[in-house]
């Protein structure tokens, strides 16, 4: 009975660090999006924080955005928190998602 008790706690661990690790995609992917359409990192940012903070429960704790252009066509997005933990033995889990997409820009067309 401990070994199965021990087993189900175990998973449930794993099954939290996972769904931190989703969360910090979701915001990570939505921090890229709003940077690379505005051209703008630091409303990059603020809609990952936003997205953060709106999914609440808990589950991606002390969450970082950082959103930074790479040259003049690339933005780069990385989110870290940490996962719950409820395996006393085991440390914090640090999660981290990146996501870099090329930045939008509108081009006229040329007359012919």
């Amino acid at each position: 009975m401990p070994l199965l008790l021990g087993a189900i706690v175990v998973t449930v661990q794993f099954a939290l660090i996972y769904l931190a690790n989703e969360y910090a995609s979701v915001a990570a992917r939505e921090a890229n999006r709003v940077a690379r359409v505005t051209g703008d990192p630091d409303q990059g940012t603020a809609k990952g924080h936003q997205v953060v903070d709106e999914m609440g429960d808990g589950l991606l704790a002390g969450a970082t955005v950082r959103v930074r252009p790479i040259g003049d066509e690339t933005v780069e997005t990385v989110v870290t928190g940490h996962a719950p933990q409820i395996i006393p033995f085991l440390s914090f889990v640090e999660v981290s998602e990146t996501v870099r997409g090329p930045i939008e820009r509108f081009d006229p067309d040329v007359a012919p």
